[in-house]
């Protein structure tokens, strides 16, 4: 068995949001990691959360390895960085990750795990191996173990600061759009909500000139490599709301499903 602190950034993937949705069988809440490291089965994972929190706040199980993106719920929704879910949407392996408990606010911060040795920057994913820190890490953590003074336990003072900006390599791949054939859909389509009917000009004026995605009605990830696309047939524009919609399910709603929901949902009287 191997002991992992694997960082997640809440500016990039809502990890909170995506334990409340996903539950297996047995009643197991869990989530899909994109695979990158050699977890095992039964390795312990501790979920870092970056700043602004800057501490563990999950301690999980690894139950699965190899999975691919159709065995997965890797979900565009879960995803606050809507780019970074789709450069590497289908090229990657996932790793199950079910929650053995959640660790109150303040309890395994990063200026705490410094008080119990380890002094090493959480940029990336990280084996542990101290046996005292571990102690620590595995322990039961209650509610009753965090002091009342918030600022105290994260070890913030008036003068604190954080160090933003810092470049970072990043490897993945990216599935290419052809700006073209995205501008030919538009000039078909106009830059109307296919859904909704949303138009941001009509909406913010003119910041919303020109505004609007365009969602490939098979998608990209599926369609293999050097795939013709047709603007007329598989390129659709829609607004960015109304895109996440579509691909909370996979595969995606069409076009034609997501707008009678949307219509259906306009008739219900609010107030009954």
């Amino acid at each position: 068995m191997k002991y992992w602190i694997v960082p997640c950034r809440p500016s990039t993937f809502l990890v909170e949001a995506a334990l409340k949705a996903n539950e297996d069988e047995g009643g197991n809440t869990f989530v899909d990691w994109r695979q990158s490291y050699d977890f095992a089965v039964g390795d312990i994972v501790f979920i870092y959360e970056m700043y602004p929190k800057s501490q563990v706040s999950y301690r999980m199980e690894v139950v699965a390895t190899e999975l691919d993106f159709d065995q997965s719920t890797d979900k565009e929704v879960f995803w606050k960085d809507k780019a970074l879910f789709y450069d590497g949407l289908g090229a990657h392996k996932y790793t199950r990750f079910r929650l053995i408990n959640t660790l109150p606010d303040g309890f395994m911060t990063s200026a705490v795990l410094r008080e119990h040795g380890f002094a090493r920057p959480i940029k990336g994913v990280i084996q542990v191996n101290d046996e005292k820190l571990l102690a620590f890490m595995c322990g039961d953590a209650t509610e009753s173990d965090v002091g009342n003074d918030t600022t105290e336990n994260l070890g913030l003072g008036e003068s604190a600061s954080f160090v933003e900006g810092e470049l970072q390599e990043v490897i993945c791949t990216r599935y290419e759009r052809n700006r073209e054939a995205r501008e030919a859909c538009i000039a078909l389509k106009g830059y109307s909500c296919a859904v909704c009917g949303m138009d941001f000009e009509s909406r913010y004026g003119e910041i919303g000139t020109g505004f609007i995605h365009v969602h490939h009605v098979v998608p990209i990830s599926s369609i293999g490599d050097n795939y013709q696309v047709n603007p007329a047939t598989d390129l659709v524009p829609v607004c960015p709301n109304c895109h996440n919609m579509l691909h909370r399910r996979n595969p995606p709603y069409s076009i034609v499903e997501l707008r009678m929901l949307f219509e259906e949902y306009k008739t219900i009287d609010r107030k009954a």
